[in-house]
């Protein structure tokens, strides 16, 4: 092999890793949002979301099938798939999880989403050897933990430690799902263009979002989200575009472009953006600077990424 070949086989896309990177962060914004959304609860906030983003996905992708856009039958049986797993299941399973035993359990639990997947990724794809994958991503998970222990790990002991225990786990495993199955998707279906899926997620998204809103207006007598909240019909609009427009649009379409461009064990590892960047934002929104503990967390954090790339770099070469 000659020197060219060489440096593009060891080659990682920087578009690539800056896109997983703005589309991570943007995910974080999930965190603090719903902090503006005094009284909304986080099943409204979510309605909210999926609306706004249901909506947008489902005007594009009318709009392109009036310009000959497709879809086989089993891509759309794979958008349900997704939709049903990879949102509405694993945030009910969140909900549910943070019902048993308040949020410093999930949190936990979800916070070492990028690990998992990054491991899932990579035994089916078999890009990068695990002996060099796994120190990347000890360092990497070591940091997550110490992070969320640093500051949710206060009443880690509940109740109901067991069932909240078993929820956080069938969350994580849903969202881990989604997160590979949608890489090897975009990566076996190039003629579907990242922007294009999103908008197809979206779409079905809709269909979800918009029957719970029929059964939530049914159930409640036609009571509306904002009703007797602290928050106006303004402001729960504003929230929801943010999180629909901003968090689950864009920030799902910068996700599949570097799902599209980057192997998929390094894509896994990017996830790392979103917890941190969510940690970072809360922060900022309450005025407070992350503990010492903290700050070794993140630095741990980025040191496996970087890790994890030079090792993936490494192998491809």
């Amino acid at each position: 092999m000659n020197a060219s070949s060489s440096s593009k086989a060891g080659h990682i896309n920087p578009l690539g890793l800056a896109c997983a990177a703005g589309g991570a962060s943007l995910w974080g914004l999930s965190f603090v949002v719903p902090l503006f959304m005094p009284g909304i609860s986080a099943w409204d906030v979510s309605l909210g979301r999926y609306l706004v983003f249901g909506t947008l996905g489902a005007f594009f992708v009318l709009r392109a099938k009036l310009g000959g856009f497709t879809l086989t039958r089993s891509q759309w049986i794979k958008a349900f798939v997704f939709a049903a797993t990879g949102y509405y299941g694993c945030y009910t399973a969140l909900v549910f999880a943070i019902e048993l035993t308040g949020p410093a359990l999930p949190t936990l639990v979800m916070g070492l989403t990028p690990v998992s997947v990054a491991v899932v990724a990579n035994l089916r794809t078999r890009e990068v050897p695990f002996a060099h994958m796994l120190p990347a991503l000890g360092v990497l998970g070591g940091g997550l933990l110490l992070v969320n222990l640093a500051r949710h790990g206060q009443g880690l002991a509940a109740d109901n430690l067991w069932w909240g225990m078993f929820a956080s786990l069938l969350a994580q495993g849903l969202l881990t799902y989604y997160l590979v199955a949608n890489i090897l998707f975009l990566k076996a279906n190039p003629r579907i263009t990242p922007l294009a899926w999103a908008n197809v997620t979206g779409a079905v998204l809709l269909v979800f979002s918009a029957s719970a809103l029929i059964l939530r207006i049914i159930c409640l007598g036609g009571q509306l989200p904002w009703h007797g909240t602290q928050t106006t019909l303004f402001g729960y609009a504003m929230g929801s575009v943010v999180l629909g427009l901003g968090v689950s649009w864009l920030g799902g379409t910068l996700w599949n472009k570097a799902n599209a461009m980057l192997p998929a064990s390094v894509a896994g590892q990017c996830i790392v953006f979103w917890p941190i960047s969510g940690i970072i934002y809360a922060c900022i929104v309450k005025g407070e600077f992350p503990g010492v503990w903290e700050l070794l967390g993140m630095l741990m954090v980025f040191a496996g990424v970087v890790w994890g790339l030079k090792a993936a770099r490494s192998s491809r070469r």
